[in-house]
């Protein structure tokens, strides 16, 4: 079997996600659909995005993986076209491994070891697997080594409500539903510490509620809101330092007496390590979209090793990355919960035809060969800004 073709397309949805109604727009930077929505300083699009490819074979068979690409999607399918995809042209897709590494060393001694250049690796790397799971007639739970759950406990991500009182009666409406929920906040320690006291108040004592600090804090900062997350019975803390900063992770899982959570920005096993090395997380969040399939199984075993949970983080997300993420988390032993994104869900579901489940706080794991699901091309096709398409 060899690759024969590989298809990118760059699929935006004018539903756009948000991660607060209690943020204030900036201005939109000029030629674009990106702005910073205060106090936060990374961009975010007005408009959901991301990047998925296609990879055909010689004997027909197709497979397909999602980067998360929710700023510039139309640079992971660059990286596509012009370096990776004709990498894998003519090779042996069901070779997972060899393909991933082929990948990684086009330009792994000029520094591209992770940013958009992993993303469209780990887009690449997921189809690869599909692929594979499909020539064998086996799920991805499967060919990892098994699935061990046929449904995911899991939290929604960010209160849209405007008001503190809207988001308190959202996040009791999804605790009632047995969701559990993580509102976005990184506004400052004391106005953090009364939304998540509000919360707690409106969800009860027994409902999962954990924290995303936006990478808003000062250390600091952190500490005070943690002995009052503490107090409030809070899962954990994400995110809650400049993602650089190793020590000041460290520090902070060491002070306080609930866990502390990363990974989002991390690519690849070997930009974890350091944060492993030093104990600087207590929960362990890769994403599948900006690590591929066979990083983060790597990532999981690194963390086990430690005897620390993995939740897989997801944010902008398809189906197809959806669906992949679940296959995945299926077979961690090492598995916490799945975070979820239930706009995401309705503005991409229709992408895959079998559609995707969730109900009463948990997700469940599609069964089918690969990622599990049947992606409708058409479909993307039809959603899709700009494609790249590069053959034999």
């Amino acid at each position: 079997m060899r690759i024969t073709k590989i298809t990118g397309y760059a699929v935006k949805s004018d539903n756009a996600y948000a991660m607060s109604g209690a943020v204030r727009p900036g201005e939109r930077l000029p030629g674009t659909d990106y702005r910073r929505f205060a106090p936060h300083r990374q961009l975010y699009s007005d408009r959901s995005e991301a990047a998925l490819v296609r990879v055909e074979t010689d004997e027909g068979l197709v497979g397909w993986g999602e980067a998360q690409a929710p700023i510039g999607p139309e640079v992971v399918l660059v990286v596509v076209e012009k370096v990776l995809g004709p990498t894998l042209l003519g090779l042996d897709p069901l070779a997972t491994t060899a393909r991933a590494g082929d990948m990684y060393e086009t330009l792994r001694v000029r520094g591209q070891v992770g940013g958009f250049q992993q993303d469209a690796i780990a887009a690449l790397d997921t189809a690869l697997w599909d692929l594979r799971g499909q020539a064998a007639g086996l799920s991805l739970a499967e060919l990892v080594g098994g699935r061990l759950r046929d449904e995911l406990p899991c939290y929604v991500t960010g209160l849209r409500e405007k008001t503190a009182e809207g988001r308190r009666e959202e996040a009791a409406e999804w605790a009632r539903r047995g969701f559990g929920v993580k509102p976005c906040l990184g506004f400052g320690a004391r106005p953090d510490g009364h939304e998540v006291t509000g919360l707690r108040e409106a969800m009860g004592d027994e409902a999962w509620l954990a924290v995303d600090g936006m990478w808003g804090y000062t250390l600091p900062e952190a500490k005070a809101l943690g002995r009052v997350l503490a107090e409030a019975g809070v899962a954990f803390l994400e995110s809650a330092l400049a993602p650089e900063d190793v020590l000041g992770h460290r520090e902070l899982v060491r002070s306080l007496d609930i866990p502390v959570a990363v990974g989002e920005p991390l690519r690849t096993r070997h930009q974890f390590v350091p944060w492993l090395a030093a104990r600087a997380m207590d929960v362990v969040q890769p994403d599948l979209m900006r690590n591929g399939v066979g990083e983060t199984l790597a990532i999981a075993t690194l963390a086990s090793a430690q005897h620390l949970p993995v939740a897989l983080h997801t944010g902008v997300v398809t189906a197809v990355g959806m669906a992949a993420s679940w296959q995945l988390a299926s077979a961690l032993p090492n598995f916490l919960v799945q975070e979820f994104q239930p706009v995401m869900l309705e503005t991409f579901g229709h992408l895959v035809e079998e559609g995707l489940t969730v109900a009463d706080g948990v997700v469940q794991v599609p069964r089918g060969p690969g990622i599990g699901v049947t992606v409708d091309e058409g479909r993307v096709r039809a959603m899709s800004g700009s494609v790249v398409e590069i053959g034999l």
